[in-house]
């Protein structure tokens, strides 16, 4: 599982942010809602002594709301109860009508556990992306060197992610795990969580991500450039 050095103190965080008209007159008449269901690497990002994403993501001034659900342990399905299964927590906001119009999915690390199979990890993710439906996602892919056996799970689950893309077209990849082989030192001594710096990044890509997922929702307007060709003659 995620995190014995967290379980007391990072059990789960779920913000519910709601901000000020967005700008763009799409967004005038139709509010968004962005959703991060994550882990404790989520809630790490939100954390404010750590990533503090939640008012960075409202600096944008795109989603009317975000909600950063983060909680220890959380697995993308299976037998775990409500608040640490990712199936589960979505169906919950379907029964709360708090569907999002946006999701960036940051889980994954957890299912390592589980099973060593790409076929597992696929099924899992469509499960989850079934339900999501045609909203655009952002999936943040994992990268676990705790134990001898997480690189190549890692490796196998981030190949049926890839996988997965071919049968999501809503499904974009947020390539965590390349940034966090490239810096070794944002691992806390764990070498599963993340130092403060290795939160902070992993908020900005967030960031990134949530700026890309409105652009898909509220496309920024095209410039049409006229042209005059004068014949001599």
């Amino acid at each position: 599982m995620i995190g014995k050095r967290f379980a007391a103190a990072c059990c789960a965080v779920v913000l519910v942010i709601s901000f000020g008209q967005a700008s763009g007159s799409s967004a005038a008449t139709e509010p968004r809602t962005l959703l991060v269901l994550g882990d404790s690497l989520t809630w790490g990002a939100a954390y404010k002594g750590f990533g503090n994403v939640v008012p960075r993501l409202q600096a944008l001034g795109t989603f009317e709301k975000v909600i950063v659900d983060g909680v220890h342990a959380r697995n993308i399905s299976g037998p775990a109860r409500t608040s640490r299964n990712g199936v589960k927590t979505y169906k919950e906001y379907i029964k709360k009508e708090m569907v999002p119009d946006a999701v960036i999915v940051a889980l994954g690390s957890n299912d390592l556990q589980q099973s060593p199979k790409a076929s597992f990890y696929l099924r899992e993710i469509r499960e989850l992306l079934s339900l999501i439906g045609p909203r655009p996602v952002v999936w943040v892919n994992v990268y676990r060197t705790d134990l001898p056996i997480y690189p190549k799970r890692s490796a196998t689950f981030n190949e049926a992610l890839l996988v997965a893309t071919s049968e999501y077209p809503n499904l974009t990849i947020l390539d965590w795990s390349t940034e966090l082989i490239a810096n070794p030192k944002w691992l806390a001594f764990d070498k599963l969580h993340l130092q403060p710096v290795g939160y902070r990044a992993r908020a900005t890509m967030y960031v990134q991500a949530a700026s890309e997922l409105w652009n898909i929702l509220v496309p920024p307007p095209t410039t049409v450039v006229e042209t005059t060709t004068t014949i001599a003659g």
